[in-house]
């Protein structure tokens, strides 16, 4: 529901909803706890980008930081906790060269979208999240 509710507050409200620095930080590490605890907070912190103001590039690119960042940090720690296999290390990097080659053209991609549409996509996929954590239990 929060997905949801995200999405109709930003249409209702497009200019209240502004993050400054120090709230834009406490998303961060409120993402990153959430991470550590349920694996992946997924779509829930794209509403925070978008009221970052972050758009295209700006918003894919500080989106795969914070994403390097933290799955950096758990490999350390799933590491260190001896729950990271041979095995899914190298499943994971066998994956890279494919996730390297979808990320380069998704810049592409996003780089020709007007700024609206790339906030309308946004928000359609920040509903069929929410329509889908609804209507699964998830």
């Amino acid at each position: 529901m929060f997905l949801l509710i995200m999405v109709v507050w930003r249409r209702w409200n497009p200019h209240a909803a502004r993050l400054d620095d120090r709230a834009f930080a406490a998303v961060g590490a409120a993402s990153g706890f959430s991470s550590a605890l349920v694996g992946s907070v997924g779509p829930m912190v794209a509403p925070f980008f978008l009221a970052r103001g972050l758009l295209r590039g700006a918003y894919i690119g500080t989106e795969a930081a914070s994403a390097v960042v933290m799955h950096l940090t758990k490999l350390v720690v799933f590491g260190a906790a001896a729950v990271l296999t041979a095995t899914s290390a190298t499943v994971g990097l066998a994956l890279t060269p494919a996730s390297a080659a979808g990320a380069w053209a998704g810049k592409k991609i996003v780089d020709r979208l007007p700024a609206h549409l790339f906030v309308l996509i946004i928000e359609a996929g920040l509903i069929a999240s929410g329509l889908l954590l609804a209507i699964t239990g998830g």
